[in-house]
């Protein structure tokens, strides 16, 4: 048995990500595949097209053999502590042998060489880096600067650091090496769409056209029907005409407006990334504004990227603050494994990690005591995500709470 592990957040799974399956197992040799998913809140501070469990459900009928959920404290937050936490969450399973990623040009070579600089950061770097940061750069920027500079013409870093696969990849390979991990990374070149482009003009197109089409018009799928896989289509279907879904992030706009409004500028101050007096520009902000867009304009300067303020934004009205990625973050690393779909092949893979890693597996949250205070905040965390974001349901019957308690994994026949 050989085992591929891949970091998703499938939003939604589209015909590219069907490849990326397909080309990982040709690539690898893999007999078996494990999917570390996002939950309802993602990486670039927005929530889920739709919930995790449907998402889930999509991916073990497409072809993925187990589905387990990032917690919620990686999965919002920068490429650095994603990364982390997915690569640390599929090292604790000590089954999987594999791990792959898509990027530009398909070569590690230079991923590897960038992860390894950045794990190092020599002197010279760290100071080139100061620099562009001193002169009010983001930080992605001031990096990808400091690199084109330190680098010279040994490779153009611009290029690699241009494309948020890649710069997860980076961030993949550091977090392989800084755990000695047994994992062997592989990487596909990502094929005919940009991460970033809102065409779609082909078969294969970005998930970011597919949510920009939905955002449009929800009701007319025709678009979509050509870029997603049969079977996802069909429940994407089903999930928007039982008004669970699309949602995006302008649907949060009056519990963000409420949350900023009703918490105090020290209060503020405690959120993760809130730094340099960026609780006061929250609070006034909220004040002066009636829609997500008018905040997001309100709050965007040179120094803050449009993700890290929305991700900022996500874990305000979650409440996770800094104290919280500092002990579960930094500290401790995912502490369960919590499942959220899965075929037969899967329950072979559920029996061997059960075997093999000494994390707890979850099925039934019903069912599970937390070991000690800071499982039971990791949890707690992923909880209030799932009872914030099903008020966001189109159709307001579906928007109870605790559905973390009554919703059991998918399991395929």
């Amino acid at each position: 048995m050989k085992v591929i592990g891949l970091v998703t957040e499938y939003n939604p799974f589209h015909n590219g990500h069907k490849y990326h399956l397909e080309k990982s197992k040709e690539l690898s040799g893999a007999s078996h595949s494990i999917a570390v998913m996002s939950g309802n809140f993602l990486q670039r501070g927005e929530p889920a097209l739709f919930d995790k469990w449907e998402r889930a459900k999509i991916a073990v009928n497409e072809g993925i053999d187990l589905v387990i959920e990032l917690p919620t404290i990686f999965s919002c937050n920068s490429a650095e502590f994603f990364a982390q936490g997915s690569i640390t969450l599929l090292d604790s399973l000590n089954i999987v042998n594999f791990i792959c990623f898509g990027s530009e040009d398909g070569k590690l070579e230079n991923i590897d060489l960038i992860s390894e600089l950045l794990i190092n950061e020599p002197l010279e770097y760290k100071e080139i880096l100061k620099k562009y940061l001193d002169l009010g750069y983001t930080f992605p920027l001031a990096r990808q600067n400091a690199l084109e500079e330190y680098l010279g013409n040994s490779l153009a870093p611009t290029n690699i650091l241009n494309s948020p696969n890649n710069i997860l990849g980076i961030e993949y390979i550091k977090a392989l090496k800084l755990l000695n991990s047994s994992i062997e990374p592989l990487t596909i070149k990502r094929i005919k769409a940009d991460y970033n482009s809102k065409k779609i003009e082909d078969n294969i197109c970005s998930a970011t056209a597919i949510r920009s089409l939905l955002q449009e018009d929800y009701s007319d799928l025709m678009g979509v029907k050509k870029v997603v896989p049969f079977k996802s289509f069909n429940i994407i279907k089903n999930i928007i005409e039982e008004g669970r879904g699309p949602i995006f992030s302008k649907d949060l706009e009056q519990i963000i407006l409420y949350k900023l409004r009703m918490e105090s500028p020290y209060e503020l101050s405690h959120i993760h990334d809130v730094v340099e007096g960026l609780e006061n520009r929250l609070k006034n902000g909220s004040m002066r504004s009636t829609s997500y867009t008018e905040l997001m304009e309100y709050l965007k300067t040179k120094r803050y990227t449009m993700t890290r303020l929305q991700r900022i934004l996500i874990k305000t009205i979650l409440g996770i603050s800094k104290d919280d990625v500092a002990v579960l973050v930094k500290g401790l690393g995912p502490q369960y494994i919590r499942v959220l779909g899965f075929n037969s092949k899967g329950a072979d893979l559920l029996r061997m990690i059960k075997k093999q890693s000494k994390l707890p597996i979850i099925t039934n949250l019903k069912r599970f005591n937390p070991p000690n205070e800071n499982v039971k905040r990791m949890l707690d965390i992923d909880i209030t995500a799932s009872d914030v974001y099903s008020l966001l349901y189109k159709n307001g019957k579906l928007a109870i709470g605790g559905l973390d308690y009554i919703t059991k994994p998918f399991i395929a026949n």
